[in-house]
């Protein structure tokens, strides 16, 4: 009878949930950042622990991976909206089944005794040096994995976009900017680009004198083909992206620049923030 060590069951199912989640989070596009991910993992580690059950039916089981589904989405990427968790939840569940089908492949094939699936859940009793060489290797191949679905879009699809900051509301036209990654440094928080010009008579607000006028302003930095610089940026009160018939209202600080930096465009919009 195999023997079962809570820590390597929790380490290596935290790992390979982690895995799932960043690359359910890659394939949607969501926004989530990853300590979120991180919670999640933590989460799917600590249900893990339904294999020292007794075995129940095949049906049962199946109830009890979709609850840890849902329990390990909810922990990752809420809140968002139900139609976005139920695909979000449906691409972990999809991807969790079918390394537990793999599993269950090597086990028919090779019956290796360090391995035991019950109750949907996994366990691999590896040593810790091969836990962290296997980690070490996963995020390898994750990081390749990420590098390929981040260029599988060659042209920046076209959007609109309305802001609404100062107490007055700006429609403009955007970009989705796949290599963005613009952020504001304290927060974390994506920062949507757009032209200076766009503010108006509102510029004062952001770009006379040398000073902060308020605490929500904020400077981002940033390092692009043009140059390096600042960015000058403050909280909007909401900013909505249009693509087609779909809109969202999306969580992001305001990014404000020279016109010749923002080209074909008004707003540049990350790709982190369509869901």
């Amino acid at each position: 009878m195999q023997t079962i060590y809570l820590d390597v069951l929790f380490c290596v199912n935290f790992i390979i949930d982690y895995i799932i989640l960043v690359t359910v989070k890659a394939f949607l596009n969501h926004g989530c950042k990853r300590r979120r991910l991180l919670l999640g993992a933590v989460v799917g580690g600590v249900c893990s622990f339904v294999i020292l059950l007794p075995p129940v039916p095949s049906g049962i089981s199946m109830v009890v991976s979709l609850l840890t589904a849902v329990l390990v989405s909810a922990s990752a990427f809420c809140p968002v909206s139900t139609k976005q968790f139920i695909k979000l939840t449906a691409a972990f569940f999809m991807i969790s089944f079918g390394y537990c089908g793999l599993m269950i492949a090597v086990w028919i094939m090779f019956s290796p005794g360090n391995l035991v699936i019950r109750n949907s859940s996994v366990y691999i009793d590896i040593s810790p040096f091969v836990l962290i060489l296997t980690t070490v290797f996963c995020y390898v191949i994750l990081r390749v994995l990420l590098r390929i679905i981040s260029i599988r879009k060659n042209a920046a699809p076209s959007c609109r976009v309305s802001l609404e900051i100062f107490g007055r509301t700006i429609e403009c036209s955007g970009m989705i900017d796949t290599g963005s990654s613009l952020k504001e440094p304290f927060s974390g928080e994506p920062a949507v680009v757009f032209r200076r010009e766009l503010l108006g008579d509102l510029q004062d607000r952001l770009f006379s004198g040398d000073k902060l006028l308020n605490s929500g302003i904020r400077l981002i930095p940033f390092n692009s083909v043009g140059g390096e610089g600042v960015l000058r940026a403050v909280r909007p009160n909401r900013i909505r992206i249009t693509i087609g018939k779909e809109s969202y209202i999306v969580s992001a600080y305001a990014a404000f620049c020279d016109d010749n930096r923002v080209t074909g465009t008004d707003a540049l919009v990350p790709y982190e923030l369509i869901p």
